[in-house]
């Protein structure tokens, strides 16, 4: 699959996933590496339609959601950074 192939269907009005991925301090730019980045894809548990995948672009780990339409159309939903450390419990206790 190449960049040419996939349509994202962005939509830039008010409320719409544009201004939801911005509202996040995300670009659509990163949104799309991240979708050829990603290393592994599933479908989501309750919606056939939905899949969740995930990617690295600067060695950071992102999560994303978005809608598979068919012949190449993807609506894009929501993306995620993966951040953070292992906390030892007892760390959390003082």
């Amino acid at each position: 699959m190449t960049v040419s192939d996939v349509v994202f269907l962005w939509d830039d009005r008010p409320g719409k996933n544009v201004e939801h991925i911005r509202r996040h301090g995300l670009t659509t730019e990163l949104w799309e590496l991240v979708y050829f980045a990603a290393a592994r894809r599933q479908p989501d548990k309750d919606d056939a339609t939905i899949e969740v995948a995930e990617g690295r672009v600067a060695r950071r780990l992102y999560r994303i959601v978005y809608e598979v339409l068919g012949d190449l159309r993807v609506k894009p939903i929501e993306i995620f950074p993966i951040t953070g450390f292992p906390i030892k419990r007892n760390k959390l206790d003082r």
